[in-house]
């Protein structure tokens, strides 16, 4: 079992769709401890690799978070102690599950928002030249 919980964005494109980059926003803004224990993907469906992660994890709207691969917020985006528990819920060890439950209480850190969307990757693999 890993020791990081893994998440899939399924996005139209999280830089020209507001709400796909609210989405990723939200994960990206997740504060330093969380981001240790999250591995995150936003999965485009401009892109063939996009279409079939949607395929694959039964996608129904854009854009939906799934966490373990169990879609959790389509079409929503989550208020930050929602996401916590979402992945608290998700956690593969009672370890990892109480790491993330102490972390309730610290909130998005949209201070460095510009910053952790560049970490996230947030529209790099979404744009595409024609």
């Amino acid at each position: 079992m890993s020791d990081k919980i893994r998440i899939d964005v399924l996005t139209l494109d999280s830089v020209q769709c507001a709400a796909c980059g609210y989405m990723m926003e939200s994960i990206a803004a997740l504060p330093e401890d969380v981001q240790e224990v999250i591995d995150y993907t936003e999965w485009s469906i401009k892109t063939k690799e996009g279409i079939g992660m949607f395929t694959y994890l039964k996608g129904k709207v854009l854009p939906t978070i799934c966490i373990e691969e169990d879609l959790v917020f389509q079409s929503m985006i989550p208020q930050y102690e929602e996401l916590i528990d979402a992945l608290a819920e998700r956690a593969g060890s009672d370890e990892l599950r109480d790491r993330i439950l102490s972390l309730r209480d610290e909130g998005f850190d949209f201070d460095n928002i510009k910053q952790n969307l560049d970490k996230a990757g947030s529209g790099k693999k979404t744009r595409m030249d024609i």
